[in-house]
């Protein structure tokens, strides 16, 4: 019931901001899948308390709007920030998966809401960037779902904004230390491993 009530409130949201109307069968569908996810992850913390490694969850669907496989060799990093103002707070969500959709590793982080959106979804992909440079991982696509971010992020010009000096710390991580890495853009919907961590 309660993924059901989630997926209502996200259609409602969906229609307001994105002037899109989803069909019964979309809300279900979405409800059903979150709580699937739900129970893999749980299933997952189960099997092992240490976060580092962990087994391999189900593959994930192909379908459009949904998460897609790196290519071979590859991992897929999704990162989301969500903003609480009644607990003046925001949630950095990190999912890294493998090539072959298996889950590697996860995190989440709080800090307090010093920021609008994309200011904290740039100091969301700096954290995720320090954080799996620190795993030592490379071969890595970095995917987020605020486009200005990620356009500023693979933007040859400089950023005079006031997210510049984010976005330059984290263009020197990438060409420091990801040279074989990316950074690029998704819709929420294939972005909600690390929407449903933050």
């Amino acid at each position: 019931m309660p993924t059901i009530m989630w997926s209502l409130w996200k259609s409602r949201n969906v229609k307001l901001w994105q002037q899109h109307n989803e069909t019964n069968v979309q809300v279900f569908k979405r409800a059903t899948h979150l709580l699937e996810e739900w129970r893999a992850a749980k299933d997952i913390r189960s099997r092992s308390s240490n976060q580092t490694t962990v087994p391999q969850v189900r593959p994930i669907r192909q379908e459009e709007d949904h998460w897609k496989k790196p290519t071979p060799g590859r991992y897929k990093c999704n990162i989301d920030v969500s903003f609480s103002t009644s607990l003046n707070r925001v949630a950095l969500g990190t999912c890294l998966r493998d090539d072959d959709g298996a889950f590697v590793l996860a995190r989440t982080e709080l800090f307090a809401s010093f920021c609008d959106i994309e200011a904290g979804e740039a100091v969301g992909l700096h954290i995720a960037l320090n954080w799996i440079s620190n795993q030592q991982f490379d071969n890595v696509d970095f995917v987020l779902d605020c486009k200005r971010v990620v356009d500023c992020v693979n933007s040859i010009l400089d950023d005079s904004t006031k997210i510049g000096c984010i976005i330059i710390a984290c263009k020197q991580l990438l060409e420091n230390i990801f040279q074989n890495s990316h950074v690029e853009f998704n819709r929420r919907q294939a972005n909600m491993v690390a929407h449903e961590l933050a």
